[in-house]
């Protein structure tokens, strides 16, 4: 079986109660609300909930989805500059 890996760099910020400006500011044109009953953007595949502490992504295309605190943590490190 042949594995592979991404090779394209990604932007990502993680979502927490105190930078919601800046979240919205990353996300661009995407709807996203913060409620009480649970936190939402609305992306091109549709509404995704996310939590304080996940992250979002922003893909090469510009593209915004979520990605789960643990999940993204496993899957992607930092680049240096």
């Amino acid at each position: 079986m042949k594995k592979y890996i991404k090779t394209t760099p990604v932007e990502a910020i993680q979502v927490t109660k105190d930078n919601r400006k800046e979240v919205r500011e990353f996300a661009n044109g995407y709807r996203i609300n913060f409620e009480t009953s649970g936190n939402s953007i609305f992306t091109l595949e549709g509404r995704m909930r996310f939590k304080y502490g996940d992250y979002l992504i922003k893909n090469s295309t510009g593209e915004c989805y979520v990605c789960d605190k643990k999940i993204f943590e496993k899957t992607y490190r930092e680049v240096k500059k």
